[in-house]
């Protein structure tokens, strides 16, 4: 990985896509009516820490940026990353690529979760099957004595 860059990890980055996630899920949970201050309470403290976050890698890279003598990144536009130009940008940006690179590993990460996920329910689901169907075939043969 990339070490001596904090914040860059795929841990922070799980923390803060979560922390921005969590008031999108609060709203089923309102709409339900079982939300409650506290719990926004906690949402709002969790959105404070991943803005800061947030903040500290964008200063620190500005600084770092300035230290080296460069006048600091281009902004970062999707219309650069969709015309391609992405490789001769991300010059300007030094931790572009960590960032790029734990952003992969997570989604990898979640993605072979998910699909775990999938696969103990489905294991469940089968297993469940399998005693449903003995306990019936045990039922058959209490009623017909055998």
């Amino acid at each position: 990985m990339f070490a001596g860059l904090p914040g860059l990890g795929v841990g922070t980055l799980f923390y803060v896509v979560i922390a921005i996630w969590m008031p999108l899920r609060e709203l089923d949970h309102v709409l339900r009516g079982t939300s409650s201050l506290a719990r926004w309470r906690l949402i709002l403290r969790q959105l404070f820490n991943a803005g800061g976050i947030v903040l500290t890698v964008m200063a620190a890279e500005r600084a770092l940026m300035w230290a080296l003598g460069a006048g600091g990144p281009q902004p970062f536009s999707p219309a650069r990353v969709l015309h391609g130009e992405l490789d001769s940008w991300s010059p300007g940006s030094l931790i572009a690529a960590p960032i790029a690179a734990s952003l992969i590993m997570l989604a990898g990460v979640m993605l072979f979760v998910e699909i775990l996920r999938v696969v103990v329910a489905w294991r469940g689901r089968l297993t469940e099957r399998k005693r449903s169907a003995s306990g019936f075939v045990n039922a058959l043969d209490s009623t017909t004595g055998q």
